[in-house]
Order: structure tokens, then sequence, then C-alpha cells
């Protein structure tokens, strides 16, 4: 069956020194039973969380972060 489209909530948790703490929550309306997999620009493939959240740490010197959550 397919999923819908999740849909993504950031949320700002500190902001020091030029570095940014996120938040990322995704989640997908009425789904239950499904896998999540995140992707970052500029991160390894691989290294994040199969979890509906992600953590991290931007730095707003440099190029911005995109994040992908796909669910399946």
């Amino acid at each position: 069956e397919p999923v819908r489209q999740p849909h993504v909530d950031a949320r700002i948790l500190r902001w020091e020194q030029g570095r940014c703490n996120l938040s990322l929550v995704c989640t997908v309306a009425g789904a239950s039973n499904v896998s999540y997999n995140w992707s970052c620009t500029g991160g390894p493939p691989g290294a994040l969380e199969h979890q509906p959240w992600l953590y991290l740490q931007v730095h707003g010197d440099t190029d911005p972060t995109i994040c992908c959550c796909n669910v399946s």
C-alpha cells in the first residue's frame, strides 16, 4: 500500500556562536508500520538514524544543509 507524503517539522533547539542545533521530525498521517530513512547534503551516506527524528548541528557560515525524509 502506498505511503502518503511525509511532513517534516523543524525546530531550533539552540543557537550559539554561529551554530544552530535543530530537531527534525518526520511524520506521515495515518501511517503506523513504516520505515524512515534520512539523507542530508554534506553528510556521509548511511550514517543517519532510521528513526522519525533527526538531530543535527548547522554552522551559519557554511553552505545550506538540505535534509530529506524518505518513508516506506
